[in-house]
């Protein structure tokens, strides 16, 4: 029986998100977080809320995530997005923004508001820089020093760069990317021996795989990524296309624009700037019928008559 995708976000969530598995979040997180061993954790809240509804799998805008609370309150949230929308930048911050606000009730002063960590694990190339694994904070724009405040923290972990890389078993966070990743059988073994949690994954992964109904909700959010990821390609390429025809007509215009414009200076003498205003503002057509008529305008004024 083919493994199912850990990445696909509909099976992720039922590895992660559940309140059963919750050791391999926790394990998970410790990696991800790279905690030392006094401040790694030891219990979390996983929140209810986020699971994908029955009649959401074929939604291709539907956000299927997993919420959880440390023990000291910190907020945490990871969201599985294997379709570039072109805007991971600003959804990162409006859901890190909501979740961070929410803790607050009304009449509750600011400083009980805790540290929210958005946690972000991509198919695709975001950030401009090499490594697979990114951290961002408030940082004061000279001085790299000074942190404005710890509350905010968002990671990416970029698929493609890890899959370029040579996995380091040594660490807890290349282990889950190796599971994570569709990794040759012999690597995901070595992790699963290194990590008790990841081989628990494992195990509960092929569990899943081999009920009907889970993978037909698997299948049908698969589709959904992939006609997603059709539709997204589709109308890039047609807005680059539609881009360079609407470049070259532009050009085209441009450049005869300033030939008549020339031709005209050279019979009649500079031209009124509001007369090359309005041959600039002509279109084709207008353009055209300047040109044929041009050797016989008796002055530029005659110009005017084809601009109405």
């Amino acid at each position: 029986m083919k493994r199912l995708k850990v990445k696909n976000d509909f099976i992720f969530q039922k590895l992660f998100g559940e309140v059963k598995n919750k050791d391999i979040l926790i394990s998970f997180l410790n990696a991800v977080l790279e905690l030392g061993e006094s401040e790694k954790l030891s219990d979390i809240e996983v929140i209810d809320g986020t699971e994908l509804k029955r009649d959401s799998l074929n939604d291709k805008l539907g956000i299927l995530d997993i919420r959880a609370r440390t023990v000291r309150g910190e907020q945490i949230n990871i969201e599985v997005q294997l379709v570039n929308q072109y805007n991971m930048d600003k959804r990162t911050l409006f859901y890190w923004s909501k979740l961070f606000t929410e803790q607050l009730k009304e009449g509750q002063p600011y400083d009980e508001l805790q540290k929210t960590i958005a946690i972000n694990i991509l198919d695709f190339n975001f950030i401009k820089v090499e490594k697979f694994s990114s951290i961002f904070h408030l940082w004061e724009d000279t001085n790299k020093d000074c942190k404005l405040t710890d509350v905010l923290e968002i990671r990416f972990l970029e698929l493609p760069k890890f899959r370029k890389k040579q996995p380091d078993l040594s660490k807890p966070l290349e282990r889950w990317m190796i599971f994570i990743e569709d990794s040759p059988e012999e690597v995901l073994e070595m992790a699963k021996k290194a990590e008790p949690a990841i081989a628990r994954a494992e195990e509960i992964l092929t569990k899943l795989g081999s009920f009907d109904e889970i993978r037909r909700y698997y299948e049908a959010r698969e589709m959904a990524i992939h006609d997603e990821i059709t539709r997204i390609t589709g109308a890039r390429a047609e807005g680059k296309l539609e881009g360079k025809l609407e470049g070259k007509l532009e050009g085209k215009l441009e450049g005869k624009t300033d030939l008549l414009i020339k031709q005209l200076s050279r019979r009649f003498g500079l031209l009124p700037v509001e007369l090359q205003k309005k041959i600039g503002e002509a279109d084709q057509y207008q353009l055209d019928l300047i040109a044929e008529s041009i050797f016989d305008f008796k002055s530029a004024d005659d110009t005017l008559k084809y601009l109405q």
